[in-house]
């Protein structure tokens, strides 16, 4: 068949060479070429701007962990200068008539101690100098009720025994 297409072209070159195509045909049986984008540049931009952002972020997030630690350092002696002091008044407390009243008021503050520490751990957006400086000023507070229980059962005592004695 295609021996007999090329003899019948050969025979006819002269014939077929006169005629034209009409218009557009060429553009219906070529297709258009479309300007090829490289896609791999953007691929490799849009690559290098995502391991940016992500170093960026590592970055910044150890440097806001440096600050932190350092103030769990600082709560931890904090936490235990008021612990001891807290525990030695605690003693002397637990030496008055008085003491199951005064216990349990004093569990009630070490319930809301114990939230502020759930809190900071629980919740990462919570500003944890704020938190930290609550939680050691919740301690002030509570050694400082307990002096001030102490020093009004002294007073007490001592007015007692001063009425005693007269």
């Amino acid at each position: 068949m295609s021996d007999r297409l090329e003899q019948f072209i050969r025979d006819h070159k002269e014939a077929l060479d006169q005629l034209k195509a009409p218009e557009g045909v060429w553009d219906r049986v070529a297709p258009i070429r479309k300007a090829v984008f490289p896609i791999w540049k953007y691929t490799a931009i849009a690559a290098s701007g995502l391991l940016l952002i992500a170093m960026g972020y590592i970055l910044g997030m150890r440097t806001q962990q440096a600050p932190m630690d350092e103030s769990y350092s600082e709560l931890k002696e904090a936490e235990q200068y008021y612990q001891s002091r807290i525990n030695q008044k605690m003693e002397q407390i637990k030496t008055l008539p008085v003491h199951d009243e005064v216990i349990s008021d004093l569990q009630v503050l070490d319930e809301v101690y114990e939230q502020l520490r759930k809190e900071m751990a629980q919740d990462p957006n919570t500003k944890p100098e704020r938190l930290l400086s609550a939680m050691v000023r919740h301690q002030q507070q509570k050694l400082d009720i307990m002096e001030k229980i102490l020093e009004r059962v002294d007073k007490y005592q001592n007015n007692e025994n001063h009425k005693r004695e007269m």
